[in-house]
């Protein structure tokens, strides 16, 4: 039985990709461990998977200095030093990171122990974490092409983003009748990542009514941080289903006509397999203004207009609202097969044949 170790956390984008590998590993009869920081988002949703979790403490660096910083390297220091202890507990025949800061420690001790090393870059912009592991890595797997500047091109595997695994089979719905929704009319989805935007909900708010009164009817993920205050000024509305964060997206995504979005890679290769037109609002502060480009793939194909958040009003986005309830059908049918589906698939055969690890030394 092959022992893989895992790290990924942060973000859904960086998570689910690995969750998918992972679940695609264990059929495949390997054993699974995966770290993460503690009383995260990772751990929940990893344990809610029933794989194997280990926790580690470690801290986020900063772009602008706070207090923290001072207990950066410390901090830093010490989750490296756990790491290499659950490595000498595991002993893990190969580490996987698919990114967020927890990846650092736990691929830097894996190189220290001399265990092969892989990754996976959802984005066209790599994160800081993979960049800075790549030098370590026997193989490199890109959600996006645009990414492969960054890297050795012997190391890489254009690979697709790994998505949820139930995204493609599964056609089930949401229950109408208990969200209080009609089954019969245009579903717009909002969905602003896992943590919810903010901007976006700002700017939804002023033309919720005039968006309903067309017969429209909206599925909310209105994330943590406005929940309260929107949900307060939306509940009394008929046709809106909201909600601050959903562990069933895939019914969701089944239930929709056309979506506003970020445009992050995970958010990116859920949509493009669905087949869901969009209208995406890029994050401006996203590291290398990557998810401009990870939109920019889904205008390409003719399935997604970009509005850029500078540029963001609600009487703009109710425009572009209106345009696309016209055009969704027409532009559902300009979407190509999505790479996307594959992808834990190519990247287990890759950890597992590729590399050969069972006969191989360490260090690939």
């Amino acid at each position: 039985m092959k022992k893989i170790l895992v790290a990924a956390g942060g973000t859904g984008g960086h998570i689910i990709p690995a969750i998918s590998i992972s679940k695609e590993l264990i059929s495949r009869g390997a054993e699974i461990l995966f770290v993460g920081n503690k009383n995260s988002m990772e751990e929940n949703l990893v344990l809610n998977e029933s794989i194997p979790f280990k926790p580690i403490n470690v801290q986020k660096l900063y772009r602008t200095f706070t207090f923290s910083h001072i207990k950066f390297p410390f901090k830093l220091l010490k989750s490296i030093s756990d790491s290499v202890k659950i490595i000498k507990d595991f002993k893990p025949d190969a580490f996987l990171g698919t990114g967020g800061f927890v990846s650092g420690p736990v691929g830097y001790a894996a190189f220290l122990k001399k265990i092969p090393i892989f990754l996976q870059e959802q984005n066209s912009y790599p994160g800081i974490t993979t960049r800075l592991l790549s030098k370590h890595a026997y193989k490199i797997f890109l959600g996006s092409a645009e990414a492969e500047k960054f890297f050795k091109k012997e190391k890489l595997i254009f690979s697709g983003n790994p998505i949820k695994t139930d995204l493609k089979n599964n056609t089930d719905k949401i229950s109408f009748s208990k969200t209080g929704l009609n089954k019969n009319t245009t579903k717009l989805l909002i969905i602003g990542g896992s943590q919810g935007s903010v901007i976006i909900n700002n700017n939804l708010i002023p033309i919720i009514d005039e968006i309903l009164k067309t017969g429209i009817e909206i599925i909310w993920q209105i994330g943590k941080f406005s929940f309260d205050s929107i949900s307060k000024k939306i509940k009394s509305k008929k046709g809106i289903y909201f909600f601050d964060f959903s562990n069933e997206m895939v019914k969701i995504y089944n239930s929709v006509d056309f979506a506003i979005a970020r445009a992050g890679a995970l958010t990116i290769a859920e949509l493009e397999t669905k087949k869901i037109p969009s209208i995406l609002i890029p994050l401006p502060s996203a590291a290398g203004n990557h998810q401009f480009y990870n939109a920019l793939e889904l205008v390409l194909q003719d399935t997604a207009t970009i509005i850029n958040q500078k540029n963001l009003t609600p009487e703009i986005l109710k425009k572009e609202i209106f345009e696309m309830s016209e055009n969704y059908k027409t532009k559902r049918n300009h979407f190509r097969e999505s790479i996307h589906l594959n992808a834990a698939k190519l990247i287990s055969d890759s950890i597992l044949q590729e590399c050969n690890i069972q006969n191989k030394e360490p260090g690939c």
